[in-house]
């Protein structure tokens, strides 16, 4: 569900983005610079999850009623630990495992509490 893992080339761009993110500590101190500063960096992963997502549930793979957003945010969130803190790599294995074991028994079986993402 994640675009990262497509191609090495691919990989090397978000690990680079990663890097860099991480080198602006001070500047993310800021709320300011913070918002716009992880928006572009992490956004675009958000997005191509999130419309990934919707068209499973439209194929009936996912219940529309399961937590998306917060899903695509779990994704960036575990593929940024996994290059930032691990110093790991983005590969086809490590989605698969976030995926298949993670996120869509998560998606498939949803709770009822409020999407606390809208808060």
């Amino acid at each position: 569900m994640s675009p990262s893992p497509c191609t090495e080339g691919q990989s090397s761009t978000t690990e680079r983005k990663f890097r860099v993110l991480a080198g602006l500590g001070s500047f993310l101190q800021h709320p300011e610079f913070a918002e716009a500063g992880t928006a572009g960096i992490f956004e675009p992963w958000v997005v191509v999850n999130r419309e990934l997502m919707n068209r499973a549930v439209v194929r009936g793979e996912i219940p529309a009623h399961a937590d998306i957003e917060m899903a695509c945010h779990v994704i960036t969130s575990m593929a940024s630990f996994r290059g930032l803190i691990q110093r790991k790599p983005f590969d086809k294995p490590f989605f698969t495992a976030l995926i298949d074991g993670i996120l869509l028994p998560a998606l498939k079986n949803p709770q009822t509490a409020p999407n606390i993402m809208d808060r």
